[in-house]
């Protein structure tokens, strides 16, 4: 009798303490840094940032194309740059993936890029280049669901995006995390920059439907004629999803 009431002593202790073993672990984890640790830490999160592409497509090469230009506001958002600018439909939006693989780091706790716009049919490579495990998988409502399980740093895993639309990222791990891969039907589409500037060249001659995409603002779209050899401007203001 008195071991069993030990041991559920033993089991109602453990129970208590393994959320505050976790929490504790965790804390250790994302201990604070020192000065130096940090400037290095946030000097190779810029330069990763730099360095990967946040744009994967195969345009083809014409001798007659346009192009489509133009500057992209979000409303109360502190930048305008990861505003995914596309054209919803070129012919018949058959066009050759690119074998090129699109990059999505883990580094100090963060996917970089954030956002990646890519063709349909873009291998995508996951490599974990922090000094904690990471799992990365999409939710149930993501265009292309997966789980690649929990991995150690230098460990390169990869996800072929088949399908159309948006894929958030998260982690099992560290809850903070997100990230967000866009699938689009054709090569013809580009992301802003910080002031919210895009540019898409190479568009056969033609009427088309511009469409953008956010991870928080309203979807807009605008119809627009490209000619040989011009280029149009096309201009955005993005506001809250309702």
């Amino acid at each position: 009798m008195k071991r069993i009431l030990i041991s559920g002593i033993l089991a109602m202790m453990f129970a208590v303490s393994m959320p505050n073993v976790l929490k504790t672990l965790y804390a250790e984890e994302k201990a604070a840094l020192s000065a130096e640790e940090a400037a290095d830490a946030l000097k190779k999160l810029e330069e990763a940032q730099q360095k990967l592409k946040r744009v994967v497509q195969n345009i083809p090469k014409i001798e007659n194309g346009g192009s489509i230009t133009g500057k992209v506001t979000c409303k109360r958002e502190r930048t305008n740059e990861n505003v995914v600018v596309f054209l919803e439909k070129v012919d018949n939006n058959d066009f050759p993936p690119p074998t090129e693989h699109a990059v999505v780091d883990q580094l100090n706790l963060t996917y970089v890029p954030r956002v990646v716009a890519l063709q349909k049919g873009t291998v995508v490579d996951f490599p974990n280049s922090d000094a904690v495990r990471h799992n990365v998988f999409s939710p149930p409502t993501a265009a292309l669901q997966f789980n690649l399980g929990t991995y150690p740093t230098g460990v390169i895993k990869e996800v072929k995006f088949d399908v159309l639309g948006e894929t958030p990222l998260l982690c099992n791990v560290h809850a903070e995390m997100a990230g967000y891969v866009l699938s689009l039907a054709n090569p013809y589409f580009a992301m802003t920059d910080k002031e919210g500037n895009y540019t898409i060249n190479n568009i056969p001659p033609g009427k088309y439907t511009v469409k953008t995409w956010h991870e928080k603002l309203k979807e807009l779209s605008q119809e627009v004629t490209v000619e040989t050899g011009k280029t149009a401007t096309i201009d955005f203001q993005l506001a809250r999803r309702r």
